[in-house]
């Protein structure tokens, strides 16, 4: 009994189709699709920071100090200015030597230029670290203190006398108004 209830029939293809590997689409898009969204995105953001309005300077108020501050602060800078008037009057005190001493004539110039530039760093630092001090005062050590590193970078480059003489001018000016702020 072999054969159906009605004799042979036909034979019939399977009832599904056969299985096989999935038929490939080629590489996913999905990478390139996120990276142009995020490209984009990018874009539109340097857009709209390049053309917002930049923000405004906070000018921080101006901090009052009490009457000891500025006063411990005065006292301070005219302390250091005494102390570099101090040592720039040494070092011009310094012996001269004999005519035919340049290497002793040479040791006094470096002297004198390293003095110059070390007290307009010194009063610069006490500046900075005293800003209590009043504004007159400030501004005349802040004038004298550029111009002995002026002086001092001049003298080294072997500036002419009258470029010189210009420097020394303002350095005389800024010197006598803080001496009369300092007394």
């Amino acid at each position: 009994m072999s054969q159906a209830p009605y004799g042979p029939g036909p034979t019939a293809p399977a009832p599904w189709p056969p299985q096989g590997p999935p038929a490939s689409r080629g590489p996913s898009r999905l990478p390139t699709v996120i990276a142009i969204v995020i490209a984009l995105i990018a874009v539109a953001v340097a857009i709209g920071a390049w053309f917002r309005p930049a923000p405004k300077a906070e000018t921080p108020a101006a901090k009052t100090y009490s009457e000891q501050e500025v006063a411990d602060a005065k006292k301070a800078v005219c302390d250091a200015y005494q102390t570099v008037q101090s040592t720039l009057q040494a070092s011009a005190n310094q012996s001269a030597p004999g005519p035919n001493d340049t290497l002793q004539q040479f040791a006094l110039s470096v002297n004198g230029r390293l003095a110059a530039f070390a007290g307009g760093d010194y009063l610069y630092r006490e500046l900075t670290e005293n800003p209590a001090v009043p504004k007159q005062l400030s501004e005349a050590v802040r004038q004298l203190a550029s111009a002995y590193q002026k002086a001092a970078l001049a003298q080294i480059a072997q500036a002419d006398r009258s470029k010189l003489d210009s420097i020394y001018k303002s350095a005389d000016a800024a010197a006598a108004t803080a001496t009369e702020v300092c007394r």
